[in-house]
């Protein structure tokens, strides 16, 4: 019996992955794999021109946050650094994936910069505090700071406040979707991008299991040692702000338009599916997207997987689709 469309790029990639990690430690440490993402992110990430690169400024800045300074990394595209853009471009709230343990602003630079040179915004870089160093709710308490953050700023920083989007991947979807049920910003957007929704003890979604025994890349194994090493204990799995799938529908009905993308072969699959029904079912606008035939972190390996750069490139035209939004209360604009 012939298992799931693989398409070829995908196929390719796992079959290069495993020859390059044939050798890897069979339990790695929390170092070694920090240190494995931030390679294959390099190595097989979005590709973006020189020119495009050279056009945008990219600045590190420092902000209070809940746990002392917090790093933000901006990514400015042409003519907006310093608020020289004649137009305000929409100003984006990006939270990297990597199981709330790994990625960093370095690892997600070529991620980074393929948005800001495909959609022409502003992008705001999180670098959250991740665990095991850092437990939940440390990390979902800082991209909240800085989306507030955000819809403070977006017009200093040149940006169009009433066009303020969050976007993040894997577990950083799982904390853009969670941010949105507790910022007090008013977003125009959310994408999130194969999303971990439910970080339940108990959570049993049909494709977990049918999708996460190592051949395509993501493992239940390790989606379960990640809500291990963030979650101090199972019990907070039952909160929204680790598993937005369980948020009362009052709060699912506030929270702003969204574009959730998907995997075939992620095992993260279904849940992303079921989180777009109840954002639906709460009378929420949602665009489903499901990438046919390729794999969890497809996105991030976009300079080998063209699924990946297509999704780059639908999530630049959803942000400049979006509907504007007016800030309200101290937020002004």
């Amino acid at each position: 019996m012939s298992g799931p469309f693989v398409d070829e790029d995908t196929a390719a990639l796992l079959t290069e992955m495993a020859q390059a990690f044939a050798g890897a430690p069979a339990d790695p440490t929390v170092e070694e794999r920090r240190a494995g993402l931030a390679y294959v992110a390099d190595l097989y990430g979005p590709v973006t021109s020189s020119e495009a690169l050279s056009a945008m400024t990219v600045e590190d800045i420092m902000i209070a946050g809940p746990g002392g300074r917090l790093p933000l990394r901006l990514y400015y595209p042409p003519r907006t650094a310093q608020g020289r853009s004649q137009v305000r471009p929409a100003v984006v709230v990006h939270i990297h994936g990597g199981g709330w343990v790994l990625g960093d602003p370095d690892s997600y630079g070529k991620v980074c910069a393929a948005y800001c040179a495909a959609g022409g915004f502003i992008l705001i870089d999180v670098n959250y505090r991740r665990a095991p160093e850092h437990v939940f709710p440390a990390a979902i308490d800082d991209c909240v700071a800085a989306l507030d953050w955000a819809a403070k700023n977006a017009r200093r920083l040149g940006g169009d406040p009433s066009r303020l989007i969050v976007t993040g991947d894997s577990a950083g979807g799982n904390l853009a979707a969670a941010a949105c049920l507790k910022t007090k910003a008013r977003l125009a957007l959310q994408v999130l991008v194969y999303p971990v929704i439910s970080a339940r003890a108990s959570a049993d979604y049909k494709s977990r299991g049918a999708l996460g025994d190592g051949r395509y890349f993501l493992r239940e194994f390790d989606i379960k040692r990640a809500e291990t090493e963030y979650l101090p204990d199972p019990s907070y799995g039952e909160e929204m702000m680790a598993s937005p799938i369980v948020a009362p529908v009052e709060r699912l009905r506030r929270v702003p338009p969204a574009l959730i993308i998907t995997a075939s072969l992620d095992p993260l699959r279904d849940e992303a599916i079921a989180y777009a029904a109840r954002l639906e079912a709460a009378g929420v606008n949602v665009r489903h997207e499901e990438a046919q035939g390729t794999i969890h972190g497809f996105v991030l390996f976009a300079g080998w997987i063209a699924a990946g750069r297509k999704a780059i490139d639908t999530i630049a035209r959803a942000v400049a689709e979006a509907v504007p939004v007016r800030q309200s209360g101290w937020f002004g604009g």
